[in-house]
Order: C-alpha cells, then sequence, then structure tokens
C-alpha cells in the first residue's frame, strides 16, 4: 500500500472517529478533550486540547511543549496515581477515576514532580519524563486532524486587551492597548504587506480586517505612515511608503534599498517573537547580517517614527516633528515593549510628544511611534477596537502558529 493511500486511509478513520456523537458530546473540542492532535495539512504541527477549558495549546518545540504540559498539570497523590494502570498494563485500576482524568495531564506530588499523561483512548497513564521523551510520546499518540476542524477548536491566546487612562506631565490620555508575553508559545508577531516587491504608486492597499483574515491572524495594528490616495500631494505616489517593512509571509524586506539611508528607528522580532531596537534603520543593516550577527530567523521587522522611549528613557526628538505630529491632537499609533511583555497601542486625542510622554509613563523599555490618523485601526478577536480608517500598504498581525 502506498504511503498516500496510508495517510488518506489514516484521515479518512480520524474523521469517522471525529463524527458527530448521537447523544452527549456535542462539539468537536468536547469529543476531542484531552487528545494530542497533528495538522495534517501543515507540517505536523502538534496541539493539546485542556479538558478543563476545551481549548487548544500549541505545543511547539520539545521544550516548549513540556513548559504548557507541566503548567497545565493536576497534582495527584501516588496513591491515586496508582489508581491509574500504565500504558500496556492490563490492570484494571479505578475506572471511575480514570474516566475523570482522562486526558489530563498528572504531577506527582509526593515525588519529584514526574509528569504523566492519561491518554483518553485507553484511559492508561504514559509517563512524559524529559522534554524530549515527552514530546515523542505526544506526536506518537496524537491523532491527525484537518485545518477546518482544528479550526472549530478556539485557540488559548494570551491577547490582552485593555483600556487605561494614563496620567503624564502633559495631561491625561486614553489609550487602547493590545499586550502579549512574548514568549507565547500559541502567538506569532508577525508584519505584512499588500505589496509583494518595492512599489512607487497605486500600491496595493486592504483594511486591517484583510490582512488578518488572509493571513488567519487574531490581532493587529496599523503600520507605517504612507501616502493615501486622498491627499493631493501623494499624486504620483499613491498609497507608497518608504520606510522597510519586512513581509513575514514571502520572507522579503519592502523597500530593502532605503535601509542604508533611513534614520528612523526599526524594530526586529525573531521566531520566538523576541524583539530587537536598532535606534536607526541602517544599524539592522539586512536580513542576512541580522540573522547572522544574532544567530536566529528573522520573523517580522518595521521602520517608523520618530523613536520615542529607548532603555526606559524618553529619546523623543522634537525638533524633527512636523507640524501635524508636533501640533495635532489625534490617534497615535505605537509599538513597544515592557520586559517579555509586547504592545500595540493607540493613544487617543494625542501629538507624538504627548504619545511619547504616555509610552514613558508607562514604564516602557523601548517604543517607537506608527501611523495615526485616519489611517488608525486595531482590532482583536473578530472585530475593530477602532478604526477601521483608510486601507494600509503595511501592518502588524498577530496569528497563530
Amino acid at each position: 500500500m502506498s504511503r498516500r493511500w496510508k495517510i488518506t486511509i489514516f484521515i479518512l478513520g480520524f474523521l469517522w472517529c471525529i463524527r458527530p456523537a448521537p447523544t452527549h458530546a456535542t462539539t468537536l473540542a468536547q469529543r476531542l478533550s484531552g487528545y494530542i492532535l497533528i495538522q495534517v495539512e501543515k507540517n505536523g504541527e502538534a496541539w493539546y486540547v485542556y479538558p478543563k477549558t476545551l481549548t487548544r495549546y500549541y505545543l511547539g518545540r520539545p521544550d516548549d511543549a513540556f513548559s504548557i504540559m507541566k503548567h497545565l498539570g493536576l497534582g495527584i497523590t501516588n496513591a491515586d496515581l496508582a489508581k491509574i494502570p500504565v500504558a500496556g498494563s492490563s490492570d484494571q485500576g479505578d475506572l471511575a477515576l480514570r474516566q475523570r482524568l482522562s486526558g489530563y495531564i498528572l504531577i506527582q506530588v509526593q515525588r519529584n514532580g514526574e509528569a504523566w499523561y492519561v491518554y483518553p483512548k485507553t484511559l492508561q497513564r504514559y509517563y512524559l519524563g524529559r522534554p524530549t521523551d515527552a514530546f515523542t510520546i505526544m506526536k506518537s499518540l496524537g491523532l491527525g486532524i484537518t485545518n477546518a476542524n482544528i479550526a472549530q477548536i478556539p485557540p488559548d491566546v494570551g491577547i490582552v486587551q485593555d483600556q487605561k487612562t494614563v496620567v503624564t506631565g502633559s495631561g491625561s490620555f486614553v489609550v487602547d492597548m493590545l499586550t502579549f508575553d512574548r514568549k507565547d508559545p500559541v502567538l506569532q508577531i508577525t508584519t505584512d504587506t499588500g505589496q509583494n516587491t518595492d512599489c512607487t504608486n497605486n500600491c496595493t492597499v486592504m483594511s486591517l480586517g484583510s490582512y488578518i483574515g488572509r493571513r488567519l491572524g487574531t490581532a493587529g495594528i496599523h503600520g507605517t505612515y504612507f501616502c493615501p490616495a486622498e491627499y493631493a500631494s501623494c499624486a504620483g505616489q499613491t498609497n507608497s511608503f518608504l520606510f522597510p517593512v519586512y513581509n513575514s509571509f514571502t520572507q522579503v524586506v519592502i523597500n530593502d534599498d532605503r535601509i542604508k539611508y533611513t534614520t528612523q528607528p526599526m524594530v526586529a522580532f525573531d521566531t520566538v517573537n523576541r524583539p530587537y531596537y536598532f535606534s536607526q534603520a541602517e544599524l539592522f543593516v539586512s536580513k542576512a547580517s541580522f540573522e547572522a550577527t544574532y544567530g536566529v530567523k528573522l520573523q517580522a521587522a518595521i521602520s517608523n517614527g520618530p523613536a520615542m522611549v529607548e532603555a526606559k528613557a524618553n529619546i523623543l526628538d522634537t525638533s524633527i516633528l512636523d507640524t501635524k505630529q508636533a501640533t495635532v491632537k489625534s490617534y497615535r499609533g505605537a509599538l513597544g515593549w515592557k520586559g517579555d511583555t509586547i504592545y500595540l497601542m493607540v493613544v487617543h486625542a494625542a501629538t507624538v510628544t504627548d504619545s511619547a510622554g504616555v509610552m514613558t509613563a508607562l514604564g516602557l523599555d523601548y517604543a517607537i511611534n506608527l501611523d495615526g490618523g485616519g489611517s488608525t485601526a486595531l482590532y482583536n478577536a473578530g472585530h475593530y477596537i477602532l478604526g477601521p480608517g483608510r486601507n494600509l500598504p503595511n501592518v502588524i498581525v498577530l496569528r497563530l502558529r
């Protein structure tokens, strides 16, 4: 039998197993509670459906998977654990306890925190051991699932949506923000562009929601300054932008040739969402230089300005602001971080100077200004918080890995 037919039969068998149940389990998440799921239409990404919340957790690399499993584990005594037979055993144990703990990770509280997984199919326990051992077991016990079916099980996404009033030396300002832990293994920060190549006129634009939809994202914010079609001064350069922006999906830096001329800051992210700040884009040099210097892969990058906060200090150079930035009270976008927390923000009724004061008051380590005004768009969990505003040539998108 060919490998293709084996895979086809496996998928068909799995789809038969998850057909609608006639009496009790009414959702796919309920039917797959406690299972490890492997996406057969992608790169074999593994997910765990947590029985307590019926949400899925991305297992990522072995260390990530082991950490997630331990974090979600339930404490259990040696006496109770002994009532759940080890995989391959003929013991019956305590059937009621086995059923109650089906699909859970159990942590032995009376020993050294050893972790066990109760496989829902057999109600027997598997020792998770070291991270690599645990990952191997999870993969071997995983069920294949299609993209369409995995989409029916809600992910556990650690994006916090908030609105705060921040008091600064120049007044109080309302701020809408999305924050997330950059170490969250489910989330991936990306930068996207409408155009896959450099563009100087009639460039492709779309709404933030459209970008998020096509990338299967969950949240996002508008990107750089650009030349909107409604500006008379933009004739001949409609919807173009000058800042370097990395397209995370084509893996190309748009406006790459302008990096060496761009004196505004640039922020890059590697594949674990770790941010890198460059006070001037020219210090980024190139994708190849970045990856060679830091020994990582580039995941996202965007330049815009001005820089507002650097090493916790307000470093805004007010002398470079144009009249609108310096005097007009409008929406002001920002990208920043504090420790491992990444911030996507919009400050209401503020000048860029006001916005820099807000970033400082929030105690951010680094922050750069993004576009704002009529381009403002902030989106999360299926709806706009602000916007959509005008269509955009580039954006920042948070998506599930």
